[in-house]
């Protein structure tokens, strides 16, 4: 079986605007987010590991972890979400993503933002643009 090439290509518009995921361990429930390859994400998240590595010298505490990343998610790549019982606004957001006790939510969120840069490999049927397989050594 060959991959075609071209099905291996990012959606980087979908990426940075942003599309409804579904989160499968919650029945109803989606966001709309962003990917985790979103440069300023990427740039922010950098950040935070180098400010907090400075501040905690052995580990990270994951409390304070999920919360700073919480943060990250709330301005950069969650854009609204339905199916929760309370409506979304960024400040919201952030007041929940930035609780250590809402860490279930921030890593639906998380999870969430991964699939947006899945994509549907196509494969084709002959092995065309294949170099010929090489040769058993004499």
């Amino acid at each position: 079986m060959v991959v075609k090439l071209s099905s291996l290509k990012a959606n980087l518009a979908r990426e940075e605007k942003g599309d409804w995921i579904e989160f499968p361990d919650w029945p109803g429930v989606e966001f709309n987010v962003s990917s985790l390859h979103l440069p300023a994400y990427q740039t922010a998240r950098d950040i935070l590991f180098k400010r907090l590595s400075r501040q905690h010298k052995k580990a990270i505490p994951s409390a304070v972890l999920t919360a700073e990343l919480g943060k990250l998610y709330a301005k950069h790549i969650l854009h609204g979400w339905r199916g929760l019982d309370v409506a979304y606004s960024m400040d919201k957001a952030l007041e929940i993503l930035a609780d250590p006790e809402y860490r279930n939510v921030v890593a639906a969120v998380e999870y969430c933002a991964g699939r947006v840069s899945e994509m549907d490999i196509e494969f084709v049927e002959d092995e065309v643009g294949n170099s010929a397989k090489p040769s058993a050594a004499a």
